[in-house]
């Protein structure tokens, strides 16, 4: 709650300076693809983080009884697939 005058002001010289971004996209990446591979990449981003979701949560792979990391990754393989 505001109590007693207030006022504000707008900088007109920095609205019009980020003006000048409006409706831009920028992307950084170490990856050694073309650009068009990073963009058309990002754009298909939404479908990885699905998987990760889906397997934190739906992905039922308990109890696991195996030792050997090849099993393992075998056992969660399948469990992946069905």
């Amino acid at each position: 709650m505001l109590q007693g005058d207030v006022s504000f002001s707008i900088d007109r010289q920095k609205f019009e300076a980020d003006g000048k971004w409006d409706g831009l996209k920028g992307y950084l990446t170490n990856s050694k693809l073309p650009k068009n591979q990073v963009i058309e990449n990002y754009a298909h981003l939404w479908r990885i983080e699905q998987a990760f979701r889906i397997s934190k949560t739906d992905l039922k792979i308990r109890p696991v009884y195996h030792r050997l990391q090849c099993r393992i990754e075998a056992h969660i393989c399948i469990a992946f697939v069905a």
